[in-house]
């Protein structure tokens, strides 16, 4: 499927993107051992930006690395929320380089580990808070992350397709478009794509990639 072009889909950003998914998952091969699976999101949340930070504090750090920050549980600045009032997005990567306001890419993580995981993933906590603007109102793309608890990712990628397809008018999904593979990515991991419009219309649509880490238990050998 074609992607669908958004005014300021430019090779920078695209890279930017391709670059906070390259600490996303350094950071998790970091941390990944330890027991998670019974964990809270906002436990493994800190886990995870812990160990991009200490990427991007290495001794052998690319020099990418140093015009990009991470941020865990960052406030946002919204009309009529005001201090601690105001929404929290659960992963910012900011990109430090240039004047004027810094290009950011924001991430919501929800655990997939029960009957509910789908719903509360693109409920108004979820993949919602990009639709109406809490997070990402100023860029055109943002990032969904699902930990794994449960099942395999196999399965929750077939629930999450299903509900996707289910909630499509809900979720103001693009016309023509679905949850589908963003191939241009997949060198980094079975990353998905999709696209939806804002509401107010003036926030034009959003390009949302979406991620899922494994956090099972360890399988048993047999004997």
């Amino acid at each position: 499927m074609a992607s669908v072009p958004l005014p300021d889909r430019t090779i920078y950003r695209l890279a930017f993107i391709r670059n906070c998914h390259i600490l996303l998952l350094r950071g998790y091969a970091l941390i990944r051992d330890q027991d998670l699976n019974q964990a809270e999101e906002t436990s493994i949340t800190g886990e995870l930006v812990r160990g991009i930070q200490l990427v991007l504090e290495s001794d052998d750090a690319e020099d990418w690395m140093q015009l990009i920050d991470v941020l865990d549980d960052p406030p946002q600045n919204v009309p009529s929320r005001l201090g601690r009032r105001r929404p929290r997005v659960d992963i910012e990567f900011v990109r430090l380089s240039g004047r004027g306001r810094r290009p950011r890419f924001h991430i919501e993580a929800k655990r997939l580990h029960r009957s509910d995981s789908v719903r509360e993933y693109f409920g108004s906590d979820g993949l919602g808070c990009f639709i109406v603007g809490r997070y990402a109102a100023h860029e055109t793309s943002g990032g969904m992350l699902g930990y794994v608890q449960t099942l395999t990712s196999a399965e929750w990628l077939r629930r999450l397709r299903q509900g996707f397809a289910d909630c499509a008018q809900e979720l103001r999904v693009v016309r023509g478009t679905t949850l589908s593979r963003a191939d241009d990515l997949q060198d980094l991991g079975p990353l998905q794509r999709s696209y939806h419009d804002r509401e107010p219309a003036e926030l034009g649509q959003i390009e949302i990639f979406h991620l899922q880490l494994n956090f099972l238990p360890p399988a048993i050998p047999t004997t």
